[in-house]
C-alpha cells in the first residue's frame, strides 16, 4: 500500500471531522480506547470522500451516556450512542461487541473489550479495518487493506458462517462489489450462491433498504447484474427475475444507471419497467413489488401511477391542447420524472435523435406548466361551491360539472375566468347537459 496517497507508511493518513477527534479524545482522557471504524476508513483508504465517521470503544453505552452533556439512544440494547458535538453533527459510539448467537436475520451480542474481537464479527475484510486516533495505529487482521489494493471482496474468516450470521450480508456483498468495483473472491463467491437461496428469511424492511443503497450507488448495474447473475433475484423480485437477461436487462441496466444517484427511487421505478408483460401486467407487477418491499403507501401509488403513465408520452407534433391533456392525465407533479425516464432510456440506448425530441419536447411541456396553463380542477377559477350555489345538488354531478369545464378550459385556457365558466355551467344546467355527463357516466 505505500504507493498509495492516503497511506503514511503503511498506515492510511485519516481527516476525520474535529469533532470525531474530540469525543475520541474525551473516550481516551476517560480511560477508554476509541477506533474509528466502518465506511469512513474503507473509503478513506480508497481515496474516496468522506462518508460517516463512527467510533467503537470498551466503554460501555451507560459510561459513554455519561461522558457525554448530549447524546441520543440510538440503540443502547446492541450498545450504540449517539453522541452530539458542539455544531450539533451527531457521531455513533458503539461499544466492542461479540456475536453469541446468530439465525440469519438477528443477532445476540455480548460486549467485549478488544477491538480485535469486534473487527472478528465483521462481514468482510474491506469493513474490518480500525484506526485509532490516539495512537495513529490500525488494526487490520484481515488484510482489508491488501483486499481494496488488489480490487477483491472477501469474506472475514470462513464464509458460510459469515453469511449464516446474517443473509442480508448476501445483498451487501454485491452491493460493495459493485460500488468498489471488486472482484467477488472463489470461496467468498462459492458460499454466496450456497446462502442465496436463504435471502427469503430476511425482513421486506432490511432488503428493501439495501435496493435503495445499491440505487445510490455511482452505478447501480453493477451490483444489480450480480443479483441476477447469482440468483438473487428469486426470492424478491421474481417479476424482474423473468426478464433479467439479454438485451432488454443490458438496456435496463443502462437507463438505470443514466438517471442521478440522487434519484434512488426514480431508479427503482425503471427496474420495474422491465417487468414482462403489457402496460397493465407491468402496473400490477409494480404493484405487487412494491408492496412486498414495504414501501410506503404514498411511494407504491407514485411507482404504480409513473409505471401506468410511461407510455404514451406526448409526441413532438401534438398540438398544445393535447399536451394540457396528457398532463391532466399523468399529473403535473408526475411529468418531469416521466420525462427523466424517458431521457434515461434514450441515452442507454444511444439515441442522440430521441434525446433531441425529448428535449424539444420537454421544452413545450415546461412552457405550459411555468406558464400556468390550467391541467387540473384544483386550477379552475370556480369551485364546487359556486356550483352548489347555482342550484346544483350535492353529490357526483358537481364532480361531472368540474370535469366538463375542466375539459373546455384545457382546449381553450383562457376560458377559466370565474363569469366565462359560470356562464358555461348555467348553458349545461339549462340544455340538460348534466343529464347526458350523468348517463355518460353511469354507462
Amino acid at each position: 500500500m505505500s504507493g498509495d496517497p492516503h497511506v503514511k507508511g503503511d498506515r492510511p493518513a485519516f481527516q476525520p471531522p474535529d469533532g470525531l477527534l474530540k469525543v475520541a479524545r474525551k473516550l481516551e482522557a476517560s480511560g477508554h480506547e476509541a477506533w474509528a471504524v466502518g465506511g469512513a476508513i474503507r473509503d478513506a483508504i480508497r481515496g474516496l470522500p468522506k462518508g460517516d465517521w463512527d467510533l467503537a470503544t470498551d466503554a460501555r453505552p451507560d459510561q459513554v451516556r455519561g461522558l457525554f452533556p448530549r447524546t441520543v439512544p440510538l440503540g443502547v440494547e446492541h450498545g450504540t450512542v449517539g453522541v452530539l458535538s458542539e455544531d450539533g453533527t451527531m457521531f455513533e459510539v458503539t461499544t466492542f461487541r461479540l456475536d453469541v448467537e446468530t439465525d440469519g436475520r438477528h443477532a445476540v451480542v455480548e460486549f467485549a473489550t478488544d477491538v480485535e474481537d469486534d473487527l472478528a464479527r465483521r462481514d468482510f475484510t474491506i469493513n474490518a479495518i480500525a484506526w485509532r486516533p490516539a495512537t495513529d495505529d490500525v488494526q487490520d487482521p484481515y488484510g482489508g487493506r491488501d483486499d481494496l489494493r488488489d480490487g477483491i471482496l472477501r469474506a472475514v474468516g470462513e464464509p458460510g458462517l459469515r453469511f449464516a450470521e446474517d443473509y442480508l450480508r448476501v445483498l451487501r456483498a454485491f452491493r460493495f462489489a459493485g460500488a468498489y468495483d471488486l472482484s467477488i473472491e472463489p470461496a467468498t463467491g462459492s458460499a454466496l450462491r450456497l446462502a442465496v437461496p436463504r435471502l427469503n428469511r430476511l425482513s421486506a424492511e432490511r432488503v428493501r433498504e439495501e435496493l435503495l443503497k445499491v440505487m445510490s450507488c455511482a452505478e447501480p448495474s453493477k451490483a444489480l447484474r450480480m443479483y441476477a447473475s447469482y440468483g438473487a433475484l428469486e426470492s424478491w423480485y421474481p417479476e424482474i427475475a423473468r426478464v433479467a437477461h439479454g438485451v432488454p436487462w443490458d438496456t435496463t441496466l443502462a437507463a438505470i444507471d443514466a438517471i442521478g444517484a440522487h434519484r434512488p427511487y426514480l431508479r427503482v421505478v425503471r427496474l420495474l419497467l422491465c417487468a414482462e408483460g403489457e402496460d397493465a401486467l407491468r402496473e400490477t407487477a409494480a404493484h405487487a413489488l412494491l408492496t412486498r418491499l414495504k414501501f410506503s403507501n404514498a411511494d407504491i401509488r407514485r411507482g404504480v401511477h409513473l409505471v401506468s403513465h410511461y407510455t404514451p408520452l406526448v409526441h413532438p407534433a401534438d398540438s398544445s391542447a393535447s399536451i394540457r391533456e396528457w398532463l391532466h392525465e399523468a399529473g403535473p407533479e408526475s411529468a418531469r420524472d416521466l420525462f427523466r425516464l424517458h431521457f434515461a432510456a434514450a441515452r442507454a440506448g444511444g439515441s442522440e435523435d430521441g434525446v433531441r425530441a425529448l428535449t424539444f419536447t420537454w421544452r413545450r411541456v415546461h412552457d405550459e406548466l411555468v406558464g400556468g396553463s390550467p391541467v387540473s380542477m384544483a386550477q379552475l377559477a370556480i369551485d364546487g361551491t359556486d356550483l352548489l350555489e347555482l342550484g346544483l345538488p350535492r353529490g357526483p354531478l358537481i364532480g361531472l360539472m368540474l370535469e366538463e369545464l375542466l375539459a373546455q378550459v384545457i382546449e381553450s385556457p383562457e376560458s377559466n375566468e370565474r363569469e366565462t365558466l359560470l356562464r358555461s355551467a348555467r348553458e349545461l344546467i339549462e340544455l340538460g347537459g348534466l343529464d347526458a355527463l350523468e348517463g355518460g357516466a353511469k354507462g
